[in-house]
């Protein structure tokens, strides 16, 4: 019996593993979710504005999504915390036509255009990505 149990242990891990690194789960959008990740503790991260000042930092993430969909490709979705979502609606609603940089541990890691206020909670950094590799290695810098 305790054999079955730890060979049913493995073999749920292997598969949790695989799905998460190759298929994912594929969302009602059609999109692919590979995996849901939180902010490490130890991972600094800033929004700043053009003049360099912090807007949000790690503390207003709640979670992290890699996916993938046929119309963007490969792409992290930023959700955040119920004072992160205020806060992201004011920067963005102060520094529409300017630029917000997002930095990880002091290093610059993307930087976007403010077009509209963003008032969801949610954002998507599209484009850096053209594969699952390239999607790894931008949530890892971001999540640590």
């Amino acid at each position: 019996m305790k054999k079955y149990l730890a060979f049913t242990f493995c073999l749920m891990i292997l598969l949790f593993c695989c799905s998460c690194k190759s298929e994912g789960v594929t969302m009602p959008d059609g999109s692919i979710q590979y995996r849901q990740l939180n902010v490490s503790n130890n991972k600094e991260l800033e929004f700043k504005d053009e003049g360099g000042n912090v807007l949000l930092d790690e503390k207003d993430v709640a979670w992290i999504y890699e996916k993938y969909s046929e119309d963007s490709g490969y792409h992290l979705i930023l959700e955040f915390t119920v004072d992160g979502t205020t806060e992201l609606s004011e920067a963005t609603k102060e520094n529409i036509g300017k630029e917000i940089s997002l930095f990880a541990d002091g290093e610059k890691v993307f930087s976007a255009m403010v077009v509209a206020e963003i008032s969801e909670g949610k954002i998507a950094i599209i484009g850096k990505a053209s594969n699952y590799k390239q999607l790894m290695s931008l949530s890892e810098k971001i999540t640590g």
